[in-house]
Formats: structure tokens, sequence, C-alpha cells
């Protein structure tokens, strides 16, 4: 990059060579500072956007390290018992010869299969991993996904948070640099995360380009984009700060994100512990059931 602007190049389009490293976002808003001779308030701009950025993210995958830990936990458990302990009881059972319950047939079944066909599961499993994982990447497979996955129950409206909020930032910041807004809400749309929302903004665009406002667009879409989002842009229009106003929503959603994030663990914690303790207790059950029998407890 050095050597390319040196050698007269823009700053911003040496910038663009480097796709990998420098998104459509980074390059516009440098882009964007060269035209307004205001370059180090633009990197400004990028440095805030992108700590949020971080700061989101990291939220987030820390709300994940613990189910993550202990689903795989779980799964540990359930791979010793299924093909170390339950084998084991599973013999001294089969020697007493008495008949065993249905939930102890169907747990020593399940070891068995495991234990003979477990290599299949497994590489099913992984099979349909990595295609599911290469479908998604596909324009119809992310299409579905990200259309199915903002009707989850409660991921979905957590989803939809940090979709707006991002939406939000980007444009405010595009806007806040100086970029027009069609340009912007262009942008915008290709860094949004979700195809429903990508559809959305670039039909505000059009709709833009035409005439209209952001704010009559977005209220189109109230499942989307609610009433609190397109008040705020139709404040921010009236007024000439919409890059503000967009960005009191940032602010809004950021801390409904930090709420949900604490509600979610504040469930899933207990839920987990829970499940693994119900598991754990449902398979031990099922094999001691027919020695309590077999002694007369």
């Amino acid at each position: 990059i050095s050597q390319e602007v040196e050698g007269g190049v823009p700053f911003s389009q040496a910038l663009a060579s480097h796709p990998k490293l420098f998104s459509a976002f980074y390059v516009s808003m440098v882009k964007s500072g060269e035209a307004s001779g205001t370059l180090s308030e633009s990197l400004n701009y990028l440095a805030e956007h992108l700590e949020r950025e971080y700061d989101l993210v990291s939220k987030i995958q820390g709300a994940m390290i613990y189910p993550l830990l202990i689903v795989a936990v779980v799964i540990g458990v359930l791979v010793m018992m299924m093909f170390f302990v339950i084998p084991n009881m599973s013999k001294v059972l089969t020697e007493t010869g008495q008949e065993l319950p249905l939930v102890t047939k169907v747990v020593i079944w399940l070891s068995d299969s495991l234990r003979s066909w477990g290599w299949l599961a497994l590489l099913v499993v992984i099979a349909g991993l990595v295609f599911l994982s290469r479908y998604f990447k596909t324009a119809s497979g992310k299409k579905i996904k990200d259309k199915y996955i903002l009707r989850l129950p409660a991921v979905g409206s957590f989803l939809k948070m940090i979709y707006l909020s991002r939406f939000a930032e980007n444009l405010s910041t595009l806007i806040g640099g100086g970029l027009p807004i069609v340009n912007a809400l262009e942008i915008t749309g290709e860094i949004v995360g979700n195809n429903v929302y990508q559809t959305i903004v670039f039909q505000v665009m059009d709709e833009v380009r035409k005439g209209e406002k952001i704010s009559q667009v977005l209220a189109r879409y109230p499942n989307e984009f609610p009433p609190l989002l397109s008040q705020m842009v139709t404040i921010g229009e009236k007024t000439g700060t919409l890059d503000e106003s967009l960005m009191n929503v940032v602010e809004f959603y950021r801390k409904e994100v930090d709420r949900a994030i604490g509600s979610l663990l504040s469930i899933l914690e207990p839920l987990m512990v829970i499940l693994l303790g119900g598991i754990v207790a449902g398979l031990m059950g099922a094999i001691l059931l027919p020695l309590y029998k077999m002694t007369g407890v």
C-alpha cells in the first residue's frame, strides 16, 4: 500500500486491492474522507465503528462459551456411559435372566447400536454438517437460512436487534463520514449480514433514488424495522441529523442486546445443568431399576 501511494495511487484505491483485509465499507469511508478533505475524521469514524463491532462480537462469543462447554460435557458423558458403563452393566443384567423394563432395553439397544454403528452415524453427521455448511454459503441456501433463522423463538428476536444495530451504525457512520445517502444505503445493504435485511435495504435505496424518504419505506416493513427505528429516522430526516438519530438507535439496541445476553445466560445456565443431570440420571435409572427390583428394594 505504501509503495502504491508513493506511486500516485489514491489511498482508498490501494486499500481496495486487498478486499480480504479492507471491506467495501472501509474503502468507501476512506474514499469519502479523501473527497471531502476530512480523511482523519473518516479514519476516526472507522476506528470507533470497528471498536463497537468488535465489542458486540466479543459479547456474543462470550455468551456462547458456557452453553457450548455444557454441550461438550453432555456429549462426553453420553459417550463414556454408552461405550463403557452401560455395556458392563448390561452384562450383569443379562446374566440375571429377569425380564428387563422397556426403558432399560431401549438404553441397552442404543448402547449396542452406537458401539456397532457409531462410526457410521458420526460419518453421516459430519457429512450432513459439511453439506449444510456449503449449501448455506450458496445464494439460495443463504436466502433460506437467513429467512428462517429470524423466525426461531428467542433467537430470532435477538438476531433482529443485532441486524438493526448493524444497519443503523453502518448507515450512521457512512452518512457522518460524508457519503451520499444512496451510496451509504448500498454499502450498508452489502454488509448488514442477512439476506432479508439486505433485500429491504436495497429496496429502500431504489425508492430513495425516486425521491422517497428512508423512513417512509422502512415503515412498510414493521416486522423487520420496528416503529421506533422508522420514527427516529423520520426525526433525523426532518432535523437534518440523520446520523445522530441513527446512533441513538444504535445505543438503544446495544443496551437491548446486553440485556438479552444477560437474560439468555440466566436462563441457559440452569437449563443446561438440569439437562446434563437429567440425562445422566435417566441413563443410570434405566440401568439401576432392574437391580433394585432384583434385590427387592
